[in-house]
């Protein structure tokens, strides 16, 4: 299920993404949604290939690691004393 989510994007990213949605034959949405993911799926291709670059891991236990970080950064619990 999709939801309605607002954005402000500037005037250069509104016109590429009408433009890309027209060349596509394809929604606004639809573009969005694939940037997304392209971005996310770079992002950890970035991370995968320094821990590779290290020498420590393979790809497999590179690609464990940090899903076992993400896993346990968002489970965190701790207190501030401010």
């Amino acid at each position: 299920m999709k939801r309605a989510v607002n954005l402000r994007l500037e005037e250069s990213a509104i016109i590429t993404l009408n433009q890309l949605s027209e060349e596509l034959h394809t929604t606004k949405t639809e573009v969005i949604e694939k940037a997304i993911s392209y971005f996310s799926k770079q992002n950890n291709l970035k991370h995968n290939q320094l821990l590779q670059f290290a020498g420590k891991l393979k790809s497999n236990d590179a690609d464990s690691v940090l899903q076992s970080i993400t896993d346990d950064k968002n489970s965190k619990d701790f207190e501030l004393d401010l």
